[in-house]
């Protein structure tokens, strides 16, 4: 469908209101212009600090209000929170004959950062033997050594930080292919931009993850470049290790930046309430951010997760009609989740949150496709439910009362190879003592691609799902666990 269709959709969508043109009913014509709205092209991916993910925010706050929802503050269903985001910008060598440019000429590994230009001198450290590193001075220098496997650098970037040297620059005179292999490996993985919490508001265990010893920064050469870093040439450089020489290497004077570009990202989970007779609540949770946009590529992620988003809003209309709840319902729409489960990680480390007064975490994310396992789409992952009986026993339960979509429960515990549970916001609420299921549909060919579109979903297969999610929310909420 075109952009301006949609957005027109969207428009009228929002104006007009969810809750009034519907009723109750967890229907495939709701769930499918949901998700058609969130996967839109006006909507670019719903990155997390962009304006299609403020518009997606929007749309479930208006949403929660035309459904009558509480608000989880006094006036918004909002629930604000910054994320810090860091990646590598400008990271170079040059040389007096050459600039060496990360993951073009040379490939950086390392954590300290240069955001302003320096000059150091590079000195030859020969095979980086204790004996040969005794014979040069290599405080504040870049060293250069030769090394038989690239992969094998992390022991000279630690025993070169105990000597104070600034760097290491390792290149590899008998494999030089490995250079490039390893360049293209790891391209993707270094240049990604990466996102936390602040300080303040990551779990301890985070924190008491960090590395605390000490490496330098470590720098992958070709072949070619060793000259350029050295003055001298490969097999003059091998003829003063075999000498027993290398303190007589001339010392080459470098430029070098490695600039880290760090950004403040502010964004949202969306959060409404439905009262009930006592403090204790369930909570519903699906994840609306998803990968945003690359170049003129941006990827919908209707499965993932506006699936679960549509669940959600389903769930929570279905259940604001209800009277005389047992529980209060809280529908948590998270943000961040695909940078690193961020938006749930946020909500159950503020100090408002008490985990004694949750019964459980119902998480929904990517619950509209299937995966090469199963034949049919009459199934759905509930990955969690043997953490304790009474979770099983009501699981096993919901599923009887409903014969058209059966849980698949082959990815409990070990036999969740891809570790799924703790890859999506479940993980956070199983981390504070919460019982915490997750409902997927597994992964798919379309997954974190451009591909993951809406018109690939069978909207009849999702209603059916959310219908049975709807029956385990059901006893939850009248039996609690």
């Amino acid at each position: 469908m075109q952009r301006l269709v949609l957005t027109a959709i969207l428009i009228s969508f929002v104006l007009t209101g969810f809750g009034q043109q519907q009723n109750s009913e967890i229907d495939k014509k709701d769930l499918k212009r949901i998700v058609k709205i969130l996967a839109a092209d006006s909507l670019e991916g719903r990155g997390i600090g962009t304006e299609g993910q403020k518009k997606a925010e929007r749309f479930i706050s208006d949403t929660f209000k035309e459904l009558g929802l509480n608000t989880f503050s006094e006036s918004s269903y909002l629930e604000e929170f910054e994320v810090k985001q860091k990646y590598w910008g400008e990271v170079y060598i040059e040389t007096p004959n050459a600039k060496l440019t990360n993951f073009e000429n040379m490939v950086f590994q390392g954590n300290d950062v240069q955001n302003e230009e320096i000059e150091k001198e590079v000195v030859f450290g020969g095979m980086g033997t204790d004996e040969e590193l005794n014979k040069i001075e290599v405080a504040d220098r870049f060293v250069l050594i030769f090394i038989d496997n690239l992969r094998a650098g992390i022991k000279y970037k630690k025993k070169l930080a105990k000597r104070n040297a600034f760097g290491v620059i390792l290149a590899n005179p008998e494999n030089d292919k490995q250079f490039e292999s390893i360049r293209l490996t790891l391209k993707s993985h270094y240049l990604a931009k990466r996102h936390s919490l602040p300080r303040e508001n990551r779990t301890k265990s985070k924190i008491a993850e960090w590395d605390t010893i000490q490496y330098v920064n470590g720098i992958l050469i070709p072949n070619s470049q060793v000259k350029n870093i050295s003055g001298l040439s490969i097999n003059q450089l091998n003829r003063l290790i075999e000498q027993n020489k290398i303190e007589d290497a001339p010392k080459i004077k470098v430029k070098a930046k490695f600039e880290k570009i760090e950004n403040t990202i502010k964004t949202a989970n969306v959060v409404g309430l439905l009262t009930g007779k006592t403090d204790k609540t369930i909570v519903i949770s699906a994840h609306y951010d998803h990968l945003g946009k690359i170049g003129d590529r941006f990827f919908a992620g209707a499965d993932d997760n506006a699936s679960g988003t549509a669940a959600l809003l389903e769930l929570a209309e279905r259940f604001s009609k209800a009277r005389n709840l047992n529980y209060n319902i809280m529908f948590l729409a998270t943000s961040a989740e695909e940078a690193g489960l961020l938006g749930s990680e946020y909500h159950v480390n503020k100090h408002s949150f008490n985990p004694e007064k949750i019964i459980c975490n119902i998480n929904i994310d990517m619950i509209s496709r299937k995966d090469d396992k199963h034949f049919g789409n009459k199934y759905l992952y509930c990955i969690g439910s043997d953490q304790s009986k009474a979770l099983n026993e009501l699981m096993i339960k919901a599923d009887n009362a409903y014969d058209k979509c059966e849980f698949d429960y082959s990815l409990n515990d070990s036999s969740d190879p891809l570790g799924l549970f703790t890859r999506s916001d479940n993980y956070n609420f199983y981390k504070k003592g919460i019982p915490a299921i997750f409902f997927h549909s597994g992964i798919h060919k379309d997954y974190h691609k451009t591909t993951d579109t809406a018109n690939k979903i069978n909207y009849r297969n999702l209603e059916h799902r959310v219908k049975l999610i709807s029956q385990v929310v059901e006893l939850l909420e009248s039996d609690g666990l």
